[in-house]
């Protein structure tokens, strides 16, 4: 795909905007700044603070590290240190959609889709019903899980080599590397 218009479109399309958490960072800044103004220019013309001077609340965070109780500060540092660890994972995550780009053209494909169509094609190639097939993809793996009936004997690796091949007609962007596991049903114990 060398178009620049089709790959911004698939990045659109296959990549989460950030404009959620950024929206409200930025009103949140400038709520801090509209209030930190507002009591700088109550404090210019001599009126009352709206909740507290600037110098006073410049000094109560001065003397915050020796204030008591320090179990209160303690939870209140934890309580930001992990708002900081999330907005750190937002800002540099992926922000991948579940979804993969199909073959050369600009077609984006959701994962459901691509892991139903994925879990038939390896029912219908291992003689097993569907509801024996479950598929779930990820960004860059596709987990097969196969749950035959007792006594019919699967390959593991007949499921990864058929998954695989499946998938490589596929062409998806990324590539999905396939896990598969083989789990057997426990035969029912007879109701007395």
């Amino acid at each position: 795909m060398t178009d620049p218009a089709l790959r911004r479109v698939v990045r659109r399309e296959t990549h989460s905007p950030r404009t959620v958490a950024t929206v409200v960072v930025l009103v949140l800044i400038a709520l801090a700044l509209a209030y930190l103004g507002t009591e700088v220019v109550l404090r210019l013309a001599g009126a009352r603070p709206l909740l507290v001077a600037p110098a006073a609340g410049l000094a109560w965070l001065v003397a915050l590290p020796s204030a008591q109780p320090a179990a209160a500060i303690v939870a209140g540092a934890v309580v930001i240190a992990v708002l900081g660890v999330v907005l750190i994972v937002l800002a540099l995550g992926a922000g991948r959609l579940p979804k993969h780009r199909m073959g050369q053209d600009a077609v984006v494909v959701d994962n459901g889709v691509i892991a139903s169509a994925l879990a038939q094609h390896v029912a219908d190639e291992l003689g097993l019903r569907r509801d024996e097939v479950t598929v779930g993809i990820a960004h860059r793996t596709a987990d097969v899980t196969v749950h035959p009936e007792a006594g019919t004997e699967i390959d593991r690796f007949a499921v990864i080599r058929t998954a695989t091949d499946e998938l490589d007609r596929y062409e998806l962007d990324p590539t999905v590397r396939v896990r598969a596991r083989v789990q057997y049903r426990q035969e029912k114990e007879p109701a007395a």
